[in-house]
């Protein structure tokens, strides 16, 4: 009888202990460790990954097998995500928040459209220009923005807050196109080679160790630090090297990266839409999120 108890007090030790470790399951990411949180099931995989600050609303492009769905929100707290359709001679294809100014916009293969939270769809009434918008880059710096149109993926930049553009000399094409609060500048040339262009040089300089097959997503961190998420892996790019360091292995293949004003982290993979919070060092085993933790 003492032989069973004792295996009984084994096996629920065990039981605990695997709930325990999988409830502190850690994920390192740069200096700091993460908890995963699940806080979307999607019927395909996102891209173009964009938060609202204002409201930790989450947009994106939802894609399946080889066509684009359209642009979807999560809303903060659903438990769901929510397609905003658009008129169907026009292509939702990247979003751009302008905190300042309070305007969403959405880049379309028919110029600059805008969304409003009252509204269920996107307005296309008033489109700015009818250029092919491919993706759009929002400077927090200076609230300027930055447009690539086309199939040759030209850099525009806006003029004085109106709807006139002009070329950016400096990065003239570019697929993934982001500027630190430094002036440097991060890019994806449309040879599929990463660059940096730093403020004081004369040329910009490529990155070594990536092939040019790999697919890019290139985003700034609330750090203002170049991150680029490659394959399942995280990347930290700096202007004095010209070799990237890698700061996370995730252990899937990462379609979508945004950084929210917790400083948390926002992956997209097929299927799935995770949030990775930081660990406080007090509290390794922080309570779970009222998001979709268990699905």
């Amino acid at each position: 009888m003492q032989a069973v108890k004792n295996g009984i007090c084994i096996t629920v030790y065990t039981l605990l202990a695997t709930v325990h470790a999988n409830k502190c399951e850690r994920t390192k990411i740069g200096n700091e460790y993460y908890k995963r949180h699940l806080i979307a099931a999607i019927d395909g995989y996102p891209t173009g990954m964009v938060i609202d600050p204002r409201t930790d609303n989450i947009f994106f492009l939802l894609h399946k097998r080889n066509y684009t769905k359209g642009i979807y929100i999560l809303r903060h707290g659903s438990l769901g995500v929510k397609e905003l359709p658009v008129a169907d001679d026009y292509i939702g294809q990247c979003i751009g928040v302008d905190v300042a100014n309070n305007i969403i916009y959405i880049g379309t293969n028919q110029g600059l459209v805008t969304y409003d939270y009252s509204r269920p769809d996107i307005s296309v009434e008033r489109p700015i220009g009818d250029d092919d918008i491919r993706s759009i880059f929002i400077d927090k710096t200076d609230n300027q923005m930055y447009i690539t149109t086309g199939h040759n993926h030209e850099i525009f930049k806006f003029v004085n807050g109106s709807a006139a553009v002009k070329r950016y000399d400096k990065i003239p094409k570019a697929y993934n196109f982001v500027l630190d609060n430094k002036g440097n500048v991060y890019y994806e040339y449309v040879d599929g080679r990463l660059y940096f262009f730093p403020m004081d040089l004369y040329e910009p300089i490529q990155y070594k160790g990536f092939s040019r097959e790999l697919k890019y997503i290139l985003k700034l961190n609330n750090h203002d630090e170049a991150i680029v998420a490659v394959k399942g892996s995280l990347f930290r790019l700096f202007t004095k090297s010209i070799l990237p360091v890698k700061i996370g292995q995730l252990g899937f293949k990462i379609t979508g990266l945004a950084f929210d004003n917790k400083n948390n982290i926002v992956i997209g993979t097929r299927g799935k839409i995770y949030s990775y919070k930081p660990i406080d060092t007090n509290d390794p085993c922080p309570p779970e999120d009222y998001f979709m933790t268990n699905i």
